[in-house]
């Protein structure tokens, strides 16, 4: 019975030296993303009136911009583009569509897709929101206006393998 409780004992330490291991590599993997959307928040913070954030995203097609969603002094809804290298722009979102509304639009218009990612960000030189989709075998990108919520001409299509 003493050997037997010696295993027990080495395999539950084995599995937690595991488990912090998984859990210490997760934190390594995240550190970049996350120091990336706290540097964008106070970006935004310092450049805009934003006094409050809810999402950040990062979108990458023509350039890189992150784009965070969050609240004014005056207690509006705004989102604040910051495109690399760029001055930061913030617009209120009732001045355009938000992403509930867009995901409506999108389902409306295109029933049954799965929507793999939908990003606001900057396509020819227009804010938009960037739809990553898939439908039957292929995935497609597809961008709508952040002003209207029109779909814009242009649509790519990945290639299958």
């Amino acid at each position: 019975m003493k050997n037997r409780t010696k295993w027990i004992l080495l395999s539950i330490v084995i599995l937690l030296i595991i488990f912090f291991g998984l859990y210490r590599f997760y934190l390594y993997i995240q550190e970049d993303i996350w120091q990336g959307e706290n540097a964008a928040v106070a970006l935004a913070r310092q450049e805009t009136g934003l006094v409050e954030s809810e999402k950040v995203w990062k979108s990458v097609w023509d350039e890189v911009c992150w784009v965070v969603q969050g609240k004014n002094a005056n207690g509006e809804e705004v989102m604040v583009w910051l495109p690399e290298g760029k001055a930061a722009v913030e617009k209120p979102l009732s001045e355009g569509v938000s992403e509930p509304q867009i995901r409506k639009i999108i389902q409306d218009k295109l029933p049954g897709i799965n929507i793999v990612r939908l990003t606001p960000g900057i396509y020819n030189n227009q804010y938009v929101w960037q739809l990553f989709y898939k439908d039957n075998s292929h995935y497609y990108y597809r961008f709508y206006s952040f002003s209207n919520g029109e779909s814009l001409s242009e649509m790519f299509t990945l290639p299958n393998r």
